[in-house]
This record gives structure tokens, C-alpha cells and sequence, in this order.
């Protein structure tokens, strides 16, 4: 029975679906989520909210036993509802949630009349024998009721349970509507392939699949919903401490005291001693207080026993300053009365019949005036705080995420490349937002490392334009150095590694990817047992005229141009340092198949236009160059087998090297490769790669770095270089000289055999075949068995060393 391809699971990046079959409910949980306990629950709390002024308003005490046994009900299951909670919900016990109910329902203990009587909150009318004992109630029955409105403001939060209740019962819906949906679509689903998602553990089409609320939801909801309660509750609790009466005690009517005084005037019952005694003490009992008397005037004042009495903070006070108490005093009934002399009676001021008294109210105007102040900076203070707070949740869960989401992808529309250095945030516990904003990086990386360098166009285009993703652009021409590589044996070495061959290419692509784009340069192709490499020069450093290119910047072009073939250079030498890369040396499978086999690639670097752009259609495409100057680095680097050499530069990029690097390659032909009616000269550099050292292995000399860390570290060596080349200030001399591969390369370097080559291959162009032949072989006796030496007298062997007849200093050469 053969295995059958199975289908692959869905992807959940967010983890926002679980399947119900797989989830089993305990039974705590079926009791707490059940629909009957819920809306009991939901009734309960509207009656913790309200059952008491109910039972004020519109109830009398007989009642009051029937309101105990509801509270005590509300008190059980409430209770029954928290400790369910902390069994089931993951979090709950002692979190704020869970101290909110829990006060929420101690309070529902002053609502129980038997409590309050109990603790001496509340006192039984018809038990107190006794007046005092009465006072005593009525002060206990007062002091409870006020607490318990005060307290009983915390359950204002259950609200928030009734809510979330409803906002649930709304997504079950939903959920139930997309469950239908799917079962309904079943039909065309094929059975087999239900059956093997199914055996696999995914939920399949017609799978009921409930959605989970996002961690941002839930984080942002559950902040806002503390944040206020507890300024709401902050509100309501301290805002009656901006009272005055909280501070001072109200004043006493001066209205209530000048009719007393009036009535006692007026009865007959009373003496003249009883009108002057009375007079005389409301001005007493009214001095020395909190809001004391400042005016008191009467229709008798003319008498010497009722002078008018004002203080001297009378004239300062302002209107809304002063308690004013004003009753007339009637003078008909005041002559029926005796109980006043003839001359008090004779002084009455028909004109001002009125008894006034004026309390002062200073103090508690300025108490006033200054709670007033007090209030408003705590309101400020508390709006300021809940809108820093509130803004705080949604800036840090969703508003600056979003933000640095824009900024990433404005960043990758400009430069697609940039993405490849910016860092995933490694949190195991990240919300949604981190994870789109940590997706955006990974899918540009992708993108990135896709398209290469060739799409960098194609992806900003298509990002920056509204509309349909049209990949298939016109194409740009561009100047650029191209640089071919090709891993040598390659095909033993597939049939022999098999499977570990792609381990095998993408060890080398890794040493050859880095090192190029170290040195300015980007990956285009990967081709099995190939790389194009690709040095875009920058727009602004060119120009073209008809076909020929005029350069603006020549030290730009020189400078790239030493750092591709210096980036070939490390390449070589890698190759035969790295320990992955000298592992194949003892590779048994390798070693039976060729003998004293070694990794080997060969290089071609060349110069010139190219089109750039999408290669395909729209099912797929490849971003990548066409022009024959592409051919060209690919023609070159097969030709490096004829000569022996592991890299072959062609003219028009050797012409641009600088001159002091110029020194170290040598002209070794000029062809025409085939294809081609245009001769080209031939250059290489000598390296020696024979008994090199090898590196530290990177799992030990970095043993102590992060992944991210190693990432930093090679990217800065490529900002280094990077900055030396656009300030203008990379020396290639100075490089050479300091970097240890390449002194590795050029230590065997010999001035003596390039003179005396470089003579030869004069005379040889020169058509004195003769002399070109002689100083060849006084050349390989400096260098046993040079290839390019070896290469040129055997093309010259083939004419028995006789110059052709239509020699023009160049050959064709017979081989691709």
C-alpha cells in the first residue's frame, strides 16, 4: 500500500480557532457558560442594583424580611459564580476582575437588614424603650444606609458582566451562522480527502471551528474596562469630599429666629424681660460660631434696650455671603400686648416694621470657593490621567504598531531590499499587532530574497500603485558588472550526495551570497550548480550616448568594480578555509567517486547594459538581465577551464579596476569567444589556494551570539565597506594589505613571472611567435605548469608556432 500525499494543515498564525470537538468543557465550565445560570445571574445583578431603593420606595418594614432572603440569594450566587470563575478561568483568581466581584458581593451584607441589626449598623425601632436609645437607631440606621449607597456602587461593574454576557451570547450566534455555512458546503467537499484531514486532526469543511477573541481585543477591552471602573468609582467616591457640609455645619436660619422673637413680642403671655432677654441672647448664642451674626435689627431699635446690633465684617460681606432671616413685627397687635413700656412702643419704626437678622456665610463661601478649585484640578487631574491611560492602550496595542507597520512597508516600498535588515520582534507572548508587524517583515523578506535585487522595481511599483499586482513591467536598462559562478563536478556530485546535495549548493551559495553582498554586489540566480551575480552601478553615475556609456563618476565605478572582484577573491579562498566547506574533502562518497576531490568554482566577471525586469508571465516569473553581456560573464567562466585559472575578467571591466590593483591581473588572451565577432581580452589574478589555513569553525568562535546578533555583525562589515564606498574612501591597496584572505591569496604572488609573461604575451600579439614561444617557457620554468602559459603554446603548437597568415592579435576559441 503506497502512502498517499496528505493535505496540508491550515495555517493559524494568530491561533484565533479551536476546534469544539477537540475542546472538552468541564463541568464547572458547562454550569458557569450555561444559558439558565447566565441569565439568573444577569437578574440577580439588576436587583443588586436596585432591590434596595425598591425597597425603600415603594415597600414597609414588614417587607423587609422578604428583601433579606432575595440579598442573601444574590449573596450565594454570586458567590457560586466567583468560585466557578477561579476553577475555570485561567487568570481570574486574584486578579482585578476577581477583587471587584468579590467586594461587589461583600456588599450585598449591608443590604441584609438581620446583618446591619446585628453589627449595629441599624437599630430596631420598636426595641428601643427609650428616647436615647431611639437617637442611637436612628444615628446607626443613618450611618448604614449611607455606607451601604456608598459601597453599593462597586456593583455598578456587574454591569459590565451583563455587557459581555450579551456580546457573547451576539458572537455564538455568528459562530453557529458559519457553522450552517460550512456544513452546507460540505456536500462539494470530496469525501476522501475530508477523511484525511480529519484523521490528520484538522478541522475540516463543515467542522464547526470556533474563533477566539484576538489577544489585542481582549487586552485593549479588559484595560479600558478597569481603567473605568476605576475612575468612575474614583469619581464617585471622592467627589463627596468637595462638599462643604463635609467640612462645615450648615448655618442656622435667621428666618426661624427672628419669628420666634416676633411671636414672642407679640404674645401676651410673655414679659418685657422675657422681648429684652430674647433679644439680647439671639445676638449671644449667634457670636463666636462658624456662621455667626453680623446684623440684627428690629422696629424697636429707637429703644435703648434694643440697639442695633453690626459687626464690623458686615460692610465687607458680599450678598451671596450672608444668611439673611427677615419677619415683620405686627405694631397693632404689639399695642394690644402689655407687655411692653409706652416708650418702646412710642420708638416703634412704622417705617421698618421687620425684624432682621443676617448670619455671616464668609467661611463657608471661601471652603466653598476653594473645594470648588480643589475639584476642578482633581476632575482635570483624573480626565488627564484616564485619557493619558486610555491613549496609552490603544498607542501601545494598536496605534503605534500600526504606525510602525506604515513606516516598515513606506521603508520597503522605496527599497525592498531594506527589509532584509530589519529584525523580527522575538516575543513568545506577542499579540496580533506584533505578529502582522513581525509577517510584514517576513513576507517583504521573502519577497526579497525572491525577486532579489533584479525586483526591486517590480515590488516597488506594485506597492506604491493602486490597483491589480502587474508584475509584467517594462524592462530598464542598466549598466552593471555581471559575475558568473560555476560549481565544479557538480553532477557526480549530485548522483553521490543525493539528498545532502542541496545541503551541499546551499553551503557554497552562503559563502558566495555573502561575500558578494559584502562587497556591493546582490544575488540573482540560483541555477543549480550556478550564481549570477549582479553590481548594479547607481543611475546617476551613467549615462548613455546611442550604445556607449559615458561615466560620470569614475572613482565610483573603479571602486565597484575592485570590490567585485574582490568579492570573487574571498569567495576562493572561503572555499578552501571554511570547515563545512573542507568537510567534502573527507567525504567518503566523494573521495570513492574522484579522487582527492575538492570544492571548486570557477569565475567570470564581465561589464556592460542589461534589461532588467520580470521574466515569465503571470503565473510565474523570475526578476533577472538580458543582454549578451550576461552571456558574456557565462562564456567566461566556462572558458576558465580551458585555461586552467579559477576566474577569467574580461576588458571591459579590467579597464576600470584601479591601478594599482591592475597590477596584480594579468592579460592572459584575446579571442572571440564563440557566438561572438568581437574580440575580447582576457584577463585573471593568480591566487594561491594550496595549504591555506583553515577558519575558526563559526559554531565555536561565535558560539556565544544569538542568531540576531550574528545578522548584526555581518551586516555592519557590509556598512563598513558600504560607507568607505560612498564617501569615496575605500582603498584597495589598504584592503590587500589588511584583510587576511586576500593576504592568504597573494602570497605567492611572483613580480619576476609577470614581467616575463607579460613580455610573452606581447611578442605573441605582436605576431614574434618566436620570441613569445621562448619567453612562455622561460616563464613556466617560474611557474610550473601556469594553465594560461600552457593554454597559448599549445594554440600557437597548433599552427607548429608559425603565426597565421591572417593574424590580428587574436584567436577564436573553438569551445563555448
Amino acid at each position: 500500500m503506497t502512502d498517499q500525499p496528505q493535505a496540508p494543515a491550515d495555517v493559524d498564525i494568530f491561533q484565533q480557532t479551536m476546534d469544539k470537538n477537540s475542546h472538552r468543557a468541564s463541568i464547572f465550565e458547562i454550569v458557569l457558560e450555561s444559558t439558565v445560570f447566565q441569565v439568573i445571574i444577569n437578574i440577580l445583578t439588576l436587583y443588586a442594583l436596585f432591590g434596595d431603593d425598591i425597597r425603600v420606595a415603594a415597600f414597609r418594614l414588614s417587607a423587609d424580611i422578604v428583601f433579606d432572603a432575595l440579598n442573601i440569594t444574590c449573596l450565594i450566587m454570586f458567590s457560586t459564580e466567583i468560585i466557578l470563575s477561579v476553577i475555570v478561568k485561567e487568570g481570574y483568581f486574584l486578579s482585578f476582575f476577581f477583587w471587584l466581584d468579590s467586594i461587589s458581593t461583600i456588599s450585598l451584607l449591608l443590604d441584609i437588614n438581620l446583618f446591619n441589626q446585628a453589627v449595629g449598623l441599624s437599630g430596631a425601632g420598636g426595641q428601643a424603650k427609650n428616647t436615647a436609645g431611639l437617637a442611637r437607631a436612628g444615628r446607626a440606621s443613618r450611618v448604614g444606609t449611607k455606607a451601604g449607597r456608598v459601597v453599593r456602587l462597586v456593583r455598578l461593574i456587574r454591569l459590565v458582566k451583563i455587557y459581555k454576557s450579551a456580546n457573547k451570547e451576539d458572537d455564538d450566534k455568528v459562530q453557529k451562522l458559519i457553522a450552517q455555512r460550512r456544513q452546507k458546503r460540505k456536500a462539494n467537499t470530496i469525501e476522501p480527502q475530508i477523511q484525511d484531514r480529519a484523521d490528520q486532526g484538522n478541522p475540516v469543511q463543515g467542522e464547526e471551528v470556533e474563533t477566539k477573541e484576538s489577544k489585542v481585543s481582549k487586552m485593549l477591552s479588559d484595560s479600558t474596562t478597569k481603567k473605568v471602573i476605576i475612575v468612575v468609582l474614583a469619581l464617585l467616591f471622592l467627589i463627596p469630599l468637595f462638599s462643604v457640609d463635609y467640612y462645615v455645619s450648615p448655618p442656622t436660619s435667621m428666618l426661624m429666629q427672628s419669628q420666634q422673637f416676633v411671636k414672642l413680642a407679640e404674645s401676651e403671655a410673655s414679659t418685657y424681660d422675657d422681648v429684652k432677654s430674647a433679644y439680647s441672647q439671639i445676638i449671644i448664642d449667634h457670636s463666636g460660631i462658624d456662621n455667626y451674626i453680623v446684623l440684627f435689627t428690629s422696629p424697636l431699635n429707637n429703644y435703648k434696650d434694643f440697639p442695633i446690633y453690626e459687626n464690623d465684617d458686615y460692610p465687607n460681606l458680599r450678598t451671596d455671603e450672608q444668611d439673611v432671616g427677615a419677619y415683620t413685627l405686627d405694631y397693632d397687635t404689639l399695642l394690644k400686648t402689655t407687655n411692653l413700656p409706652d416708650a418702646a412702643i412710642a420708638a416703634f419704626d412704622k417705617d421698618n416694621p421687620d425684624v432682621v437678622g443676617i448670619l455671616s456665610t464668609r467661611q463657608a463661601a471661601v471652603m466653598t470657593s476653594i473645594l470648588s478649585i480643589i475639584r476642578t484640578i482633581f476632575v482635570s487631574i483624573v480626565l488627564t490621567f484616564g485619557a493619558m491611560m486610555f491613549s496609552k492602550d490603544s498607542n501601545d496595542l494598536a496605534l503605534r504598531p500600526l504606525e510602525r507597520m506604515i513606516e516598515k512597508i513606506n521603508k520597503i516600498a522605496n527599497d525592498p531590499q531594506i527589509v532584509t535588515e530589519m529584525a523580527v520582534i522575538q516575543n513568545e507572548n506577542s499579540n496580533e499587532t506584533v505578529k502582522i508587524e513581525n509577517t510584514i517583515v517576513k513576507i517583504g523578506t521573502l519577497l526579497a530574497l525572491g525577486f532579489g535585487d533584479a525586483g526591486t522595481e517590480i515590488i516597488r511599483i506594485n506597492m506604491k500603485k493602486q490597483g491589480d499586482v502587474d508584475p509584467m513591467l517594462p524592462g530598464i536598462k542598466k549598466v552593471a558588472i555581471y559575475g558568473f559562478c560555476d560549481i565544479r563536478n557538480f553532477t557526480d556530485a549530485t548522483e553521490v550526495l543525493q539528498e545532502d546535495v542541496m545541503v551541499f549548493v546551499n553551503n557554497i551559495g552562503d559563502i558566495v551570497h555573502t561575500m558578494v553582498d559584502r562587497y556591493m554586489g546582490a544575488a540573482n540566480k540560483n541555477i543549480g550548480d550556478a550564481f549570477l551575480l549582479v553590481w548594479k552601478t547607481r543611475p546617476e553615475t551613467y549615462s548613455f550616448e546611442e550604445d556607449n556609456v559615458i561615466w560620470h563618476d569614475k572613482q565610483y565605478i573603479s571602486t565597484l568594480s575592485d570590490c567585485a572582484l574582490i568579492s570573487f577573491m574571498k569567495i576562493q579562498c572561503k572555499i578552501n578555509r571554511e570547515p563545512k566547506i573542507l568537510a567534502y574533502r573527507q567525504d567518503k562518497r566523494l573521495q570513492a567517486r574522484m579522487d582527492n576531490y575538492k570544492v571548486k568554482i570557477g569565475f567570470g566577471l564581465h561589464m556592460g547594459w542589461g534589461i532588467e525586469g520580470a521574466i515569465g508571465s503571470n503565473y510565474k516569473i523570475d526578476a533577472s538581465y538580458l543582454s549578451p553581456n550576461v552571456n558574456m560573464a557565462s562564456r567566461l567562466e566556462a572558458a576558465t577551464k580551458q585555461y586552467g585559472v579559477p576566474i577569467l575578467i574580461s576588458e571591459s571591466l579590467y579597464e576600470h579596476f584601479s591601478p594599482e590593483f591592475q597590477e596584480y591581473i594579468r592579460h592572459i588572451d584575446r579571442v572571440c569567444v564563440k557566438g561572438s565577432n568581437i574580440p575580447v581580452s582576457l584577463y585573471t589574478i593568480d591566487m594561491n589556494v594550496d595549504n591555506l589555513p583553515p577558519s575558526n569553525d563559526p559554531s565555536v568562535k561565535y558560539k556565544e551570539f544569538t542568531k540576531e546578533e550574528l545578522k548584526m555583525i555581518l551586516r555592519q562589515k557590509k556598512l563598513e565597506i558600504k560607507e568607505q564606498v560612498e564617501n569615496g574612501e575605500f582603498k584597495v591597496m589598504e584592503h590587500l594589505a589588511e584583510n587576511k584572505d586576500l593576504k592568504y591569496l597573494l602570497a605567492g604572488f611572483k613580480k619576476d613571472f609577470m614581467e616575463v609573461f607579460g613580455k610573452a604575451f606581447q611578442a605573441y600579439l605582436d605576431g614574434d611567435w618566436k620570441t613569445a614561444r621562448a619567453m612562455f617557457q622561460e616563464a613556466l620554468k617560474l611557474k610550473p605548469n601556469d594553465g594560461p602559459t600552457e593554454a597559448v603554446l599549445h594554440s600557437m603548437e597548433e599552427t607548429n608556432y608559425q603565426k597565421p597568415s591572417d593574424w590580428k592579435g587574436y584567436r577564436e576559441l573553438t569551445e563555448k
